[in-house]
């Protein structure tokens, strides 16, 4: 009998310590798709008036917390020109100095104004990209989809 029940425990804890051993295999790094990849910005319309607000969605596609340094206020208003996209307006001067963190999974939406009397177009934002905080290199700016931009005479 005592043969049994000791032979029961042994291979308890052969399993115990196989699971654990294969267990430390499974990588514990997070998701992360790379430089211009770990993040998306929609909206919500294709065309809006000059001077409207425009709601961007943010959100971090990753499994790393994401920072941008700039509260999001050195977004350029871009339009489209040929083939050819050119800035309309320039980033703020005077952005707040706190970061800004946009944590795993995290989406959040920015409101953006068009200027009054903006020209009819096709538009986008350039936002600066969210980055991971040991980012070395500069990433490519976030770009919102096109959406076009209606004289404000209609």
């Amino acid at each position: 009998m005592r043969g049994t029940s000791g032979g029961g425990h042994a291979n308890l804890g052969f399993f115990a310590a196989f699971t654990l051993i294969a267990s430390g295999c499974i990588s514990l790094r997070p998701y992360d798709p790379g430089p211009g990849r770990r993040v998306a910005a929609l909206i919500v319309q294709d065309a809006y008036r000059s001077g409207e607000p425009i709601n961007v969605t943010i959100s971090n596609l990753s499994d790393v917390t994401l920072l941008y340094p700039d509260g999001f206020c050195k977004t350029k208003l871009q339009k489209r020109d040929g083939t050819l996209w050119r800035a309309v307006s320039e980033p703020s001067v005077c952005c707040p100095i706190e970061l800004g963190f946009l944590d795993p999974g995290q989406t959040v939406v920015h409101q953006f104004r068009l200027p009054k009397g903006v020209a009819g177009g096709t538009y986008r934002f350039a936002i600066p990209m969210p980055t991971p905080e040991e980012a070395t290199a500069p990433e490519p700016e976030l770009l919102t989809p096109a959406f076009s931009v209606q004289d404000s005479s209609h």
